[in-house]
């Protein structure tokens, strides 16, 4: 098994294509088991490392018997910590715009993009991360209320200023992507290089929104979040855990609908002996525009199986039976 690496868009970003995500840590992980988590995606050879300012310490994620989040360090600060020695030899992106504190819960949930809370967030981010540049600086999510040239302007002051190397988009629509590309270049300023968005076998609605042509079109590469759909993919004992799926951020866990699927998606990768998880990897990584999945883990045996992900071909016949998996009701 060796890892696979992809270039970001227009970019000369060139990153394995799984990235370790980081929304959880502190949680799960906990912050004792973050270090050697990140040891293990390094060895096997992962070089993308994925968090926010609004990742570990908002009181979202808390758990049962965890620390609160006013007792918990944030994604950035414990990842920057593991990643303390070879920083400067990965690439790693953090997000800005997410609601932060009690905003998430008190305020529509949507971008804050506006020039200043870029720049001050992404002071913080750096500060947190212990690094002088984050290598992908994300708009977390569209803010409604801010012009894009503003927002636009602020990552490219950020670039010319060295403390970003690329900027991107996460959670835009199609039209709202081929509008910040057609606003950057109206302006003269730098596009984003990648969109980052929910995308797995069981969510399939970037493709309904013609996403993938669109981004592919712009030299906006593809980044995958929830590629296993929060368990959803990764096998029946997945299902049942307490955390699985939205549960995650205090949701109410999958449909019966979502079952139905995820059974058949297993028994399907039972009869050609396919690990769940890797079937599901293997065949996001093939589809229109994807570079990278981001993958959530708090284990190392887990981690290492994804991997083994990068290298798996589907024939057109497989690609066909996922397909009316995918589309069952």
């Amino acid at each position: 098994m060796a890892m696979e690496y992809s270039t970001l868009g227009a970019s000369r970003l060139r990153v394995s294509r799984l990235a370790l995500g980081t929304a959880t840590f502190g949680v799960a992980p906990t912050a004792a088991d973050v270090n050697a988590l990140v040891a293990a995606a390094l060895d096997l050879g992962i070089n993308f490392f994925d968090t926010a300012n609004s990742y570990g310490n908002q009181s979202t994620f808390d758990r049962a018997r965890q620390p609160s989040a006013n007792e918990r360090e944030s994604a950035e600060s414990l990842l920057g910590r593991a990643l303390r020695g070879p920083i400067n030899q990965v690439a790693v992106a953090s997000k800005v715009g997410e609601p932060l504190g009690s905003n998430r819960e008190k305020h529509p949930f949507v971008g804050c993009l506006t020039r200043d809370h870029i720049k001050e967030q992404a002071h913080r981010s750096l500060e947190r991360l212990g690094t002088d540049r984050i290598d992908l600086y994300y708009a977390h999510l569209p803010d409604p209320t801010t012009e894009l040239a503003e927002t636009i302007g602020a990552f490219n002051e950020l670039i010319d200023e060295g403390l970003i190397g690329e900027w991107a988009i996460s959670n835009y629509s199609a039209r709202q992507t081929a509008e910040v590309v057609a606003t950057a270049e109206r302006c003269a300023m730098r596009s984003p290089v990648a969109n980052q968005v929910s995308y797995h076998l069981a969510n399939r609605s970037i493709e309904i929104d013609s996403l993938p042509e669109v981004t592919e079109a712009a030299r906006v590469a593809l980044v995958a979040y929830g590629p296993l759909g929060g368990g959803l993919l990764a096998g029946s004992a997945e299902l049942s855990q307490d955390y699985a799926g939205n549960r995650r951020w205090g949701g109410a866990g999958f449909s019966a609908s979502d079952v139905r699927q995820a059974t058949a998606f297993e028994w399907l990768a039972g009869e050609w002996g396919i690990k769940p998880a890797r079937l599901a990897l293997a065949w996001l990584l093939g589809r229109r525009n994807v570079a990278c999945a981001v993958l959530g883990t708090t284990s190392q045996e887990r981690l290492a199986s994804a991997c083994s992900a990068v290298d798996l071909d589907l024939s057109d016949e497989q690609l066909v039976a996922l397909d009316e998996i995918a589309h069952r009701q």
